[in-house]
């Protein structure tokens, strides 16, 4: 092998891995856009209506709730939230630090707003019944999540243009 080979050998395999790291990050911006647009229905959507339901039949409408969404709101939640959060580790090269820091930190304050705060209210709920001070608690929870989730779309959605762009 001459050096001009194993150069245009190295070349290759770096736009491989480039192509490969750039198609991540597009899909991990779609991915967390829709999860952002999900957050931002149960917010003016899905939460208020916990309200509007009657205390007899909101154990049975929250039962079905929990066994809707796994498909469409928890397993691309969490794709998410972890994606994000590893996004130091896997970012392609080029990515401004501050946006890789704004990206990982969202999506760890997403994962937490989650983990600690919004399923303790749905397990709630689900303990308790229909509770007011409770589904506002979800609700906050849910605020908090949305703005980081609002934050990681944003800042994806800059480096994803950013990059394509060169």
């Amino acid at each position: 092998m001459t050096a001009s080979t194993l150069t245009t050998a190295k070349t290759s395999a770096t736009r491989t891995l480039s192509t490969w790291r750039l198609a991540a990050l597009a899909g991990l911006t779609v991915l967390t856009a829709y999860g952002t647009g999900i957050a931002w229905q149960a917010q003016f959507v899905s939460y208020p209506l916990f309200k509007a339901i009657s205390a007899a039949e909101f154990p049975a409408y929250h039962l079905a709730y929990n066994a809707a969404i796994p498909g469409v709101v928890i397993v691309p939640g969490f794709l998410s939230f972890l994606a994000c959060a590893a996004f130091p580790l896997l970012k392609p090269a080029g990515v401004p630090k501050l946006a890789t820091a704004i990206v990982a930190l969202t999506g760890l304050g997403s994962l937490l707003a989650t983990v600690l705060w919004a399923i303790p209210m749905h397990d709630r709920l689900d303990r308790i019944g229909q509770d007011a001070a409770t589904v506002d608690s979800l609700l906050q929870a849910n605020a908090v999540r949305t703005a980081f989730m609002t934050a990681s779309t944003a800042a994806l959605t800059w480096i994803t243009v950013r990059l394509l762009r060169r």
